[in-house]
């Protein structure tokens, strides 16, 4: 092919491609830029002419920009590909696939460079949008699994002591058992009952029965160890299971849960409101099942009342030796 023919198949290239391509000088000014570069820069092939690379660059990238630019010119680099922005005439900006690469000289030295882009835009804002969808989604994700859990909580939690509810003590009370079945070591149920709540309700109202409650189920939990379990089994009344433990020992805990019990105080209009309860406990060595054993701690809870209230009552008679 002649000389003329390649010259002219390459001008055809350069102005029918759809990529842009901008050719500069050593000092950054436009030479030449083919049809592709001036729609996607707004700009007509003889204003490009009067242009410098700054002004096509927005200004916080220009750093960047003429660090790289004077990378190439002085050969430290051949090339360089990277995505970067540009500025159209309009102020707008986009995003581009650039390469970069110098035209030297028969000397060796950098004559020009030829930089080539496509515009990336749609893929930048697409990917933004992911990146933002995805971050929505993992916050989405956040709130489900929080609401989760906070439903977890309130399918075992009684929603005004926040202790176990009655469906969970039975599952543990089950548990407990087989535990005790299989390791042949002791365990104890004890229920409390508030002493005359009724009338704590009947004369200060329900608020001040919730919050009678509420304290109360602090003291409850803060008194047992951290193997044993407390609940509210229903109303006033407040079961407690102690895995692996001696009869006596079970009784020392019920014994002190009560005497904080006597310390609490409720402002109320005029003064402070006190209250007792009455405890029941039954100890097993893991031969009996769930009704049996909290009826037992039932009835010695109901003896504790007839006693004289605000007491502890085992319903076995002396403790078992283990």
């Amino acid at each position: 092919m002649q000389h003329w023919m390649i010259e002219d198949l390459y001008a055809k290239i350069f102005d029918s491609t759809v990529v842009a391509i901008g050719i500069t000088d050593q000092q950054g000014k436009y030479v030449m830029v083919n049809p592709a570069w001036c729609r996607m820069m707004g700009y007509s092939a003889t204003e490009a002419e009067s242009l410098h690379v700054n002004d096509v660059t927005p200004p916080e990238d220009r750093g960047s920009s003429s660090m790289n630019f004077a990378r190439l010119i002085s050969g430290e680099i051949p090339g360089i590909r990277l995505s970067r922005r540009y500025l159209r005439k309009d102020g707008s900006c986009f995003w581009a696939d650039l390469h970069v690469s110098r035209v030297i000289h028969d000397d060796g030295a950098t004559v020009e460079l030829v930089g080539i882009f496509v515009n990336i835009d749609p893929q930048i804002k697409a990917e933004s949008d992911l990146q933002e969808m995805n971050k929505k989604l993992t916050g989405t994700n956040q709130e489900l699994q929080r609401a989760m859990e906070e439903l977890e909580k309130l399918a075992r939690h009684d929603s005004l002591t926040q202790l176990y509810n009655r469906r969970v003590l039975n599952e543990i009370l089950e548990h407990e058992i087989q535990r005790s079945i299989r390791s042949k070591r002791g365990m104890a149920v004890a229920l409390a009952d508030v002493d005359d709540f009724k009338k704590v309700n009947d004369n200060y109202g329900h608020d001040v029965g919730d919050l009678a409650l509420i304290e109360l189920a602090k003291v409850l939990s803060h008194e047992i160890r951290t193997t044993d379990f407390v609940g509210r089994w229903g109303g006033e009344e407040f079961l407690f299971i102690f895995p692996e433990t001696t009869c006596e020992g079970a009784m020392i805990v019920i014994e002190r849960v009560r005497e904080q019990v006597e310390n609490i105080r409720i402002p109320i209009p005029g003064g402070e409101l006190a209250f007792t309860v009455s405890i029941g406990l039954s100890y097993h060595m893991g031969n009996d099942n769930v009704y049996t054993i909290v009826n037992e701690a039932d009835q010695a809870m109901y003896k504790a009342k007839q006693a004289g209230k605000n007491r502890c009552l085992q319903y076995q008679t002396g403790c078992p030796k283990t």
